[in-house]
């Protein structure tokens, strides 16, 4: 997702930039970025939990049925929903991602001049990478924690409540973190390295011009980096919720191929729909701060 977000910041045109107010712009930057997390949010909640409980409580929590609870839960009950504590992680995730991005490209091109303009995308990379990834397995372990043990006594009694369980005083195992860390390693291949050398090796007249070319991969090839992503993901969550099982790789195996597609879906949201919010409303921003500037 990082990398997602440093090329779609990069790339905004931007006329007199130098002349706009910094503090103004950044202001924007940080606007954009929460009401973009704001956005997405919602229907990352509903599908990071509904994967966390089909995979704790197989045959008992099915994925479909747990996506469509988790989405008409935040319908019915939208002021309850947002104040829950899932929400605010994953809302924390992805606000302090975008908010990174931009802020982080905003002040680079304030402070350099134009030769030194060429290393705004891979400091702006990098920094986004230092927030995402450890926030990302931060995200993880609480969603396990907060819905993956069913097998507990406080989980089976909070089943059928209302609001989330709480979360239990259970040591989280580093090898369960670990293959979170792992999994964000392949999405970040995925995201990262992957498009360029794919789409460099497809004929020229596969698109019709090389923007569109590696726009599409950009956006492509980390969906389907999901189909070696999911089954480590999967393998975290049973590590924590089940252990020293020896159904493990048969539960993992069942819930394998729908949770890929939600998990390919998920990738839309946050790679595609985020990111073109986020950079569509910090250009908007941007211009409004250039206007007034002009005005004043």
């Amino acid at each position: 997702m990082a990398q997602q977000v440093a090329l779609g910041v990069s790339k905004l045109e931007r006329g007199g930039v130098e002349g706009n107010s910094l503090a103004g712009q950044l202001t924007g930057d940080i606007s954009a970025a929460a009401l973009s997390a704001t956005l997405i949010s919602p229907i990352l909640t509903a599908i990071d939990r509904a994967v966390v409980e089909n995979a704790a409580r197989p045959g008992q929590n099915p994925l479909a049925k747990a996506l469509t609870s988790n989405i008409l839960r935040s319908v019915r009950n939208p002021r309850l929903f947002f104040g829950t504590k899932p929400f605010f992680i994953i809302w924390t995730l992805y606000a302090a991602t975008y908010v990174t991005a931009n802020t982080v490209e905003t002040t680079a091109r304030h402070l350099t001049n134009e030769a030194d303009r060429l290393f705004i995308p891979s400091v702006t990379f990098l920094s986004t990478i230092a927030i995402n990834v450890p926030l990302g397995v931060w995200k993880d372990v609480r969603f396990v924690q907060l819905f993956g043990r069913p097998s507990t006594p406080v989980a089976a009694r909070t089943e059928g409540a209302k609001g989330p369980p709480p979360v239990q005083s259970v040591r989280f195992p580093r090898t369960v973190a670990s293959t979170f860390l792992i999994r964000d390693a392949i999405t970040i291949f995925g995201a990262v390295n992957l498009p360029p050398i794919v789409s460099t090796s497809l004929p020229e007249e596969t698109f019709a011009n090389p923007m569109l070319k590696m726009a599409t991969m950009q956006l492509l090839v980390p969906i389907f980096s999901q189909i070696f992503a999911t089954p480590i993901h999967l393998l975290g969550i049973d590590m924590y919720s089940h252990p020293n099982s020896v159904a493990r790789f048969s539960r993992i195996r069942h819930n394998l191929k729908a949770t890929t597609m939600v998990r390919c879906a998920r990738i839309v949201s946050a790679f595609g729909v985020g990111l073109i919010v986020n950079t569509g409303l910090r250009d908007h921003f941007h211009e409004k701060v250039g206007h007034a500037k002009e005005a004043a």
